[in-house]
């Protein structure tokens, strides 16, 4: 990736992640209850829920932890979630697709390993505006 493109990316996910913070109201799965519930001490990130697609960039990942992301969605249709350390040499982006049932709400997990150090950013890209994720990046201890 070149440093323009991947710099593009970067402002881009901080413009979102700025915006998620700045959000109104927060929306409430179909059960009633949060999306995506806090998940503990071990989040390194956390976003509860965001209607459309989003994403954000941090810091703060620990390389002698093991790095997971969980994501759960509903709202009938899917997102695409992509994942990037540029912070740690030789680290290769994540993506994958998670599908976002209408009236339930569903979560994957998936494991990126030990190694991951720095900042990262998260993308999530929504088939529809409507549909509703949250997630979380933890570094369980």
């Amino acid at each position: 990736m070149t440093y323009a493109r991947a710099a593009a990316m970067t402002a881009a996910a901080l413009a979102t992640a700025v915006a998620l913070v700045g959000g109104g109201g927060t929306a409430q799965a179909a059960d009633g209850g949060e999306l995506m519930p806090y998940p503990g001490p071990d989040a390194v990130v956390w976003i509860s829920e965001h209607t459309g697609s989003g994403g954000l960039v941090s810091s703060g990942l620990n390389a002698h932890l093991g790095t997971e992301i969980t994501v759960a969605c509903e709202g009938g249709g899917s997102v695409e979630v992509g994942f990037t350390s540029d912070a740690t040499a030789g680290s290769a982006p994540v993506t994958f697709t998670l599908d976002c049932p209408a009236g339930a709400a569903t979560h994957r997990t998936v494991q990126l390993g030990e190694g991951l150090s720095g900042s990262f950013g998260v993308q999530v890209a929504a088939s529809d505006p409507g549909i509703r994720w949250g997630l979380a990046v933890l570094q369980p201890e």
